[in-house]
């Protein structure tokens, strides 16, 4: 019976550890490009199985006035069948807004384009967007679709100015500042694609490869936006994952962040979840 239990234990650790992926870390003598592809994979938890997390997101004008929405966001990486990833966000609250929801499945192939859809409830309409939608603003937010959905390391050049002490940034949304004085690779990117900048940088924390800021520069070189993400370690297996995600247009000086909460990973979620048929019976 003893040896019953503990090969019980010993089965249910293995299955554990079968799910679980080596988290990759940035590496002496890496490339740019090599950076930026270890980016791509936390920016879209490529080392899970599943992601899941519920989403507050705060939009503030010149004005300082605030409007308040609630999400939630899925994600099941499957890295078979020429398919990267699938993944949606819906916005579950307040009504105006109840139900908008972004499909998007994203292809191993990088030049093979990604699909995406939107699904506007009010008209129990789904539209399919196309790449050239990638600079639009994200649900009215100063984030683009590419920022929040899209965007992979094919899509640009880069270009390592060094290592930096990145000098900390003071978030509006707890007042805290982050990361003052931490080692970074400055990375400079120029779009390979027709899109509305000249270049954006690339703070890539040296210990874990996180990009803790970007800096987005219009066609003349002007600094025109920022986007700063904070992190955490989550889940027994320790996968660094976004917290705070924060951009400031510096045009409008309108600010808009997206706060991720009550967040899973590895929970076995099926593949048919994330299709427009579903978005279309889900009630938020």
């Amino acid at each position: 019976m003893l040896r019953k239990w503990l090969w019980l234990i010993f089965s249910g650790s293995l299955a554990l550890n079968l799910f679980a992926k080596e988290v990759p870390r940035p590496k002496e003598g890496m490339s740019a490009e090599e950076m930026m592809d270890l980016w791509y994979q936390i920016q879209f938890t490529r080392f899970a199985q599943d992601y899941t997390s519920n989403n507050k997101v705060i939009l503030i004008d010149r004005g300082k006035n605030r409007r308040e929405r609630e999400g939630y966001r899925a994600r099941i990486i499957l890295q078979r069948g020429g398919i990267d990833y699938k993944d949606y966000v819906a916005f579950v609250s307040p009504a105006a807004v109840k139900g908008i929801s972004i499909l998007t499945w994203t292809y191993l192939n990088p030049e093979k384009e990604r699909e995406q859809w939107l699904y506007l409830p009010s008209l129990k309409k789904v539209r399919r967007t196309s790449p050239a939608n990638d600079d639009d603003s994200f649900m009215g937010s100063v984030f683009t679709v590419e920022e929040i959905t899209s965007w992979r390391p094919s899509y640009e050049t880069y270009n390592l100015l060094g290592v930096r002490k990145f000098p900390g940034y003071k978030s509006e949304y707890d007042q805290k500042t982050y990361y003052a004085g931490e080692e970074c690779y400055l990375v400079e990117a120029f779009p390979r694609r027709k899109t509305v900048r000249s270049k954006r940088t690339f703070w890539l924390r040296k210990s874990d490869g996180c990009c803790l800021f970007q800096e987005v520069f219009d066609k003349s070189g002007k600094l025109y936006k920022t986007l700063f993400r904070s992190y955490e370690l989550v889940g027994p297996s320790k996968y660094p994952t976004q917290i705070i995600i924060e951009g400031k247009d510096l045009r409008t000086n309108d600010i808009s962040i997206v706060v991720n909460e009550k967040i899973k990973f590895d929970q076995g979620l099926k593949e048919d979840l994330f299709t427009v048929e579903n978005l279309q019976k889900m009630k938020w």
